[in-house]
């Protein structure tokens, strides 16, 4: 199966779980809101586009943020941008759309705000599509994102080799190349990364979880027997001390379009 139809419909089967459930990507949206209340006001006119919408984490503090403003909410999932439609009601000012954020094509110098949280990992090419998207602001207009970056899962990556079994987690991007890669456009450049941890009981919840948020698409195709997942359990859980830690190594960037002389 094409792996973009597979992420779609790991999506599509996990739109109630994930919006009670998805703590990580909840906690990122809140921060996301936080950074850019200093740059709320300095934004110009003009549309707001929001890519990889999910349930509405982020897309609840764009319509409070900036009311009446043209807001269009999108995702890859249709399913997703329903239940936000559903979510958000009607409005004559917020548009909820299904698009490919990667593949899609936008008109340059369109959008005053664009905004996504937890999505570009997702992309086959996250630097080139970045620097695709950010080509679509305003002159002064401000793309803000975030998503986990190659530094995650460090422990769970660790135990595994420690094991001699395969690490199943997705590659994901390299914050230095995506950086340098927006910096080569007419932008200012600024980010921040940390760490956030989720924890789980055991390593069986841990990938049930990742099943049920529609998140366990396995992008290289590898997999563990059970023997090997218990291991890792038992594993896991002695360094851990009787709990499954897993971590997240987060990137917040902010990408200012320069202003034209």
């Amino acid at each position: 199966m094409d792996k973009k139809l597979e992420i779609k419909n790991n999506f599509s089967r996990s739109v109630s779980y994930y919006d009670k459930n998805a703590t990580i990507q909840k906690d990122v949206a809140d921060r996301m809101a936080k950074a850019l209340e200093p740059w709320q006001q300095s934004i110009p006119d003009g549309p707001i586009l929001e890519i990889g919408s999910g349930t509405g984490f982020f897309t609840k503090h764009l319509i409070r943020m900036y009311p009446g403003r043209n807001i269009v909410v999108s995702d890859l999932c249709d399913k997703m941008v329903q239940f936000c439609r559903e979510k958000f009601g009607p409005s004559d000012s917020v548009e909820f759309k299904t698009i490919d954020a990667e593949s899609d094509v936008f008109e340059e110098k369109k959008h005053a705000l664009i905004a996504g949280s937890y999505a570009a990992h997702w992309f086959n090419h996250p630097s080139k599509s970045l620097s695709k998207l950010a080509s679509s602001l305003k002159p002064g207009g401000l793309m803000l994102i975030s998503f986990p970056v190659k530094e995650s899962f460090s422990n769970w990556r660790k135990y595994c080799l420690d094991l001699g079994i395969p690490f199943t987690g997705n590659t994901l991007p390299d914050l230095e190349q995506v950086v340098i890669e927006l910096s080569m456009g007419p932008a200012q450049v600024d980010y921040y990364e940390d760490d956030m941890i989720d924890s789980f009981k055991n390593v069986f919840d841990f990938f049930r979880h990742l099943k049920n948020t529609g998140t366990s698409t396995n992008l290289a195709d590898k997999q563990l027997s059970v023997k090997q997942l218990k291991l890792l359990n038992n594993y896991w859980l002695e360094k851990e001390h009787a709990r499954i830690r897993v971590q997240y190594h987060t990137a917040f960037i902010a990408v200012k379009r320069d202003l034209e002389p």
